[in-house]
């Protein structure tokens, strides 16, 4: 599997390459283009084989992704028939696009609309971030991502990699995805003043040694320029 990267990082976009048998699991709705040739397949987001339990327990974490999480209900699968076959996968949002190259143990944990498509070794399981979050502006589960194989995660603007040893603020609008052995919590800015007049609401506070992805846009407050031009 090949993956080009193009129209970064205002309007990214994946073109993937894959060879005969490869797989790609995607979001729905992402798909710009693909070859003529290639197998699409449309389940619920979430894990199982070809079994009715398998296919019930698929359902139901589907549901929770799309009720929870706010992801999608249903995902694409992508196989490919012969080498060479192409799919190009854009987000919803404008921004920038990122691979990265899973194994050796190597988790990602990816907030949940940030993520775009990922290779067949690559597990994607749901996990709860805490009662907190539920209050916080960034949901209350990520995915964790494991295995081997291509994770594409998405943002809305350009992305950034900041690599943390201590502690590290973050606005939750603003965490796109984070790896290594790093905590958070959630807390608000300064006193309950700077919380109500600063403009920042509640932040994540990392700690630990680890690498944190950033957005450069916030799309919580593009809503929030948004909705007073609305018409009433």
């Amino acid at each position: 599997m090949q993956i080009e990267l193009e129209s970064t990082p205002s309007f990214g976009m994946a073109v993937v390459t894959l060879d005969a048998g490869e797989v790609l699991t995607a979001e729905s709705g992402s798909m710009v283009a693909m070859s003529t040739g290639l197998q699409v397949d449309t389940t619920f987001n979430g894990t199982g084989g070809g079994g009715l339990l398998d296919f019930l327990q698929a359902a139901l974490v589907g549901l929770a992704r799309k009720l929870l999480a706010g992801e999608t209900l249903f995902v694409n699968r992508y196989t490919a028939s012969r080498a060479g076959q192409q799919v190009m996968l854009a987000p919803a949002m404008v921004g920038d696009v990122r691979a990265i190259a899973l194994g050796q143990g190597r988790k990602v944990t990816v907030q949940a609309s940030s993520y775009l498509a990922s290779s067949k070794g690559v597990t994607v399981d749901l996990i709860w971030g805490g009662f907190s979050m539920l209050f916080g502006g960034a949901g209350a589960f990520f995915l964790a991502c494991r295995g081997t194989g291509d994770l594409l995660i998405n943002a809305y603007g350009a992305l950034d990699e900041v690599e943390v040893d201590g502690a590290y603020i973050v606005d939750t609008g603003h965490v796109v995805a984070f790896e290594g052995d790093l905590r958070y919590t959630l807390r608000r800015v300064g006193g309950w003043k700077s919380t109500l007049l600063s403009g920042e609401g509640v932040v994540l506070e990392f700690t630990g040694k680890g690498k944190v992805w950033l957005q450069t846009r916030n799309l919580g407050a593009l809503v929030g320029w948004i909705t007073p031009l609305l018409p009433k």
